[in-house]
């Protein structure tokens, strides 16, 4: 018999919308309109990168805020006003020209963008069980590589504008999005499963379900959250100076370099998917180990070979890989079930955005230091290589630390 309709996958659908919007309108347009919002507004390139640094810093903090309110307000509430906020961020920012305002305003996208993006890879572990959570979870974050790539299909035309003010129309048409998928949010988001649906995933879940095993590659949080700032670091590395690495080090043509890294785009789109079936098949454990493997080899072929071929390989294999480690992360936290989920992914993701903050830094002062990326590349790929050791051990560190805290009792 076919299955009855669940609910939840109009959860996951909205899911997909709130992310395009949250994060790839709003964190992530921010650097396509850089050049444009520098010359209109007279600002030099040390104060835009005051105005990335402030929708960094409000996403850090609501990192952490943002689950802490949708554990005790509810998800659906911090998804819808998390949108609101950066509606109103967004046209902030399209009126405004003085830079104390646009400060407020990018922090506000920020905060915004980190309160939706908890909120939203929560709401659905309420919806799906163990099985087809990272399925679910994997959808839902492709919602950001699609933003990112409709962005970049969208705004360059309106920055042809004579006048030079093309960036604020972007800013508004944008707002103007978000406020639609806030209002979709708003009536077609459900907190938890009514009384049906709820009986409809407890009887998949009896009769699909094998029992737990002792070892079912379920990730301590004492191993996620040091190797998931290790990640951070790592990850933004690469991200923020493989594109330098090949123009400067490498003397690729800038047009050439930017082809290569749009692989990366591209391919990351159904990344979270693939890698999030995968967790649900092999075990959260089993594919993060499998994940990071070939992050770890994306990272160290262009140190090892410069073709463009390779230089495209490496491309394609992180982006593939991107936002699987995202995806397997929420997952392994829906996992414990604990009725704290938001609060719990916020912590980890603050973590991890702490990482990412240190690994810029650290990524462009070694470039100063040696005057290439090699050794910075190098630091990335040591990165990976670290948390791969940490995963592979998780569970001999989580049996240790028991035995350590048993000892204290004695």
């Amino acid at each position: 018999m076919p299955r009855k309709w669940d609910y939840g996958w109009v959860i996951v659908a909205v899911g997909v919308l709130v992310k395009m919007a949250a994060l790839g309108f709003g964190r992530f347009t921010y650097p396509m309109l850089i050049p444009s919002m520098k010359l209109s507004l007279g600002l030099q390139y040390g104060e835009m990168g005051l105005l990335g640094g402030s929708i960094l810093l409000g996403y850090l903090l609501f990192s952490f805020i943002g689950g802490a309110l949708a554990t005790r307000f509810g998800s659906k509430r911090v998804v819808v006003i998390a949108l609101l906020c950066s509606v109103g961020s967004m046209f902030g920012v399209s009126q405004s020209s003085r830079f104390g305002l646009l400060l407020l305003f990018t922090f506000g996208l920020g905060a915004g963008a980190a309160g939706a993006h908890i909120a939203m890879t929560t709401l659905p572990m309420a919806w799906f069980d163990r099985r087809s959570l990272g399925k679910a979870l994997g959808i839902v974050t492709g919602g950001t590589g699609l933003g990112v790539i409709a962005a970049g299909l969208f705004v360059p035309p309106f920055l042809l504008d004579s006048r030079g003010e093309g960036w604020r129309t972007c800013w508004r048409l944008l707002g103007l999005a978000t406020f639609g998928v806030a209002m979709a949010a708003a009536v077609l988001l459900r907190e938890r499963p009514g009384n049906k649906d709820r009986d409809r995933v407890s009887e998949r879940e009896e009769k699909e379900l094998p029992a737990p095993k002792p070892k079912d590659g379920k990730l301590s949080f004492r191993v996620i959250i040091p190797a998931y700032f290790v990640f951070g670091i790592a990850y933004h590395i690469y991200a923020t100076y493989f594109v330098a690495f090949m123009v400067e080090d490498l003397r690729v043509a800038e047009k050439t370099a930017g082809l290569i890294w749009s692989l990366f785009g591209w391919t990351s789109i159904a990344s979270g998917l693939i890698w999030g079936f995968l967790s649900d098949r092999a075990g959260r454990r089993n594919a993060l180990l499998f994940n990071i493997a070939l992050i770890s080899l994306a990272v160290l072929l262009p140190l090892c070979h410069h073709a463009l071929f390779t230089l495209g390989l490496s491309s394609v294999l992180f982006g593939l890989t991107f936002l699987g480690t995202v995806t397997i992360v929420a997952a392994a936290v829906g996992d414990q079930a604990t009725g704290k989920e938001a609060t719990i992914y916020g912590l980890v993701t603050l973590v991890h955005g702490l990482g990412q903050f240190l690994g810029t830094i650290l990524g462009g002062y070694l470039k100063d230091l040696t005057g290439s990326f090699t050794l910075t590349l190098l630091v990335s790929e040591a990165g990976f290589l670290f948390c791969l050791f940490l995963f592979s051990l998780g569970p001999n560190l989580s049996s240790l630390w028991d035995r350590g805290k048993k000892k204290e009792g004695v």
